[in-house]
């Protein structure tokens, strides 16, 4: 069975045993932009564990070891890509025998910074007991490690690493008697307030409806309440989806930094023809980046070619240090220009005769 399914079929049978619920805006304070849909083509999401309670049980960590995993599945690019993620003791410090029974706040991201092109994204997370040794235990830090290979930006770089994590992970999930011990399937698709991709949080909790009235439920400075108290006595999890218009990475989107920085270094140098080749690479980049939102393509190539033409015509010399990626988008014009705009051809782009 594929890891998105086996993950699917593990939440659909310990579906009646949670709380699952999408916290309003009204129940989260400060609300921030909670219940905001994130718009195709313009907007990034990010997927974080808030926070998280383990039961105090002696079988926990030599009989049953715990693993927080993710599973995002989204339009990337031209294609639909899964990102598997699996957390355990190594990147999740609060996720051992000494927290066990206590609230442990981790603000953990279980996915990179993620463009939403539209489409139908889902998201499986939850928390996994593996049965096993503490050979076990060891093998869930190996797999730890892989896969956060596919949490550092920018994706694309890693997206041929996609299939070798995927199949660690089914390998993990298979080395032991698993079972789903908090868990959540969502989906998100159109732009309905109910149905679209919005911020905001979703509690897991490890009890019946009947149990928790979720209507006194609440999130205050990003924690979980129960009626303005802490939630004891019940395991559970809190998920944060994140909803983001400026990207706070572009240092790291190597393929169009580097080739930028090039382009400027040439140009301190004197090396025109240079600069100029490196420069229409990095506005190439960024017009084919699949990491970008399509908005982000046209603004980035716009202030790529901007910064470069402020550059030429101030005479950037050896004694000035060029400046990053970081620094050209500080000066961006907002998004919200680029969003319903149409994006210029990519032959005005290219051509530098200012």
């Amino acid at each position: 069975m594929a890891l998105f399914d086996t993950l699917k079929d593990w939440g659909a049978r310990e579906a009646p045993f949670y709380v699952v619920h999408d916290m309003p805006a009204a129940a989260v304070h400060p609300a921030g932009d909670t219940g905001a849909p994130c718009q195709a083509g313009t907007h990034y999401f990010r997927v974080w564990l808030a926070e998280m309670r383990l039961a105090q049980d002696q079988s926990w960590f030599t009989t049953w070891h715990p693993a927080v995993h993710s599973l995002v599945r989204l339009r990337f690019g031209d294609h639909d890509v899964d990102l598997p993620r699996v957390s355990g003791p190594m990147t999740l410090p609060g996720l051992d025998q000494a927290h066990l029974g206590q609230i442990v706040h981790l603000d953990h991201p279980l996915t990179p910074l993620l463009p939403f092109n539209g489409g139908i994204v889902e998201i499986s997370a939850g928390l996994v007991a593996l049965e096993g040794t503490r050979v076990l235990g060891e093998f869930v830090k190996a797999i730890d490690a892989v896969t956060q290979v596919l949490a550092q930006p920018p994706l694309s770089t890693a997206l041929a690493a996609i299939g070798p994590v995927t199949g660690a992970v089914q390998t993990l999930l298979g080395a032991g008697a698993g079972r789903q011990h908090l868990g959540v399937h969502l989906a998100y698709a159109g732009d309905q307030a109910a149905r679209a991709l919005h911020a905001g949080y979703v509690a897991v909790i490890r009890r019946t409806a009947a149990q928790v009235a979720v209507h006194d439920l609440s999130v205050q400075q990003g924690l979980l309440r129960l009626r303005g108290a802490p939630l004891s006595g019940a395991d559970y999890m809190l998920f944060r989806i994140e909803r983001v218009g400026e990207r706070d990475d572009w240092d790291n989107l190597g393929s169009i930094a580097a080739p930028f920085r090039d382009a400027l270094t040439a140009l301190s140098l004197g090396n025109a023809a240079v600069a100029d080749a490196h420069v229409r690479r990095a506005m190439l980049e960024a017009w084919t980046s699949p990491d970008l939102t399509r908005a982000d393509r046209s603004r980035v190539c716009t202030e790529l070619k901007r910064s470069y033409q402020d550059a030429r015509n101030l005479g950037l010399g050896l004694e000035h240090t060029p400046p990053t990626l970081a620094v050209a988008m500080a000066g961006a014009q907002p998004l919200a220009q680029y969003a319903q705009a149409q994006p210029p051809t990519l032959d005005a782009l290219l051509n530098l005769d200012f």
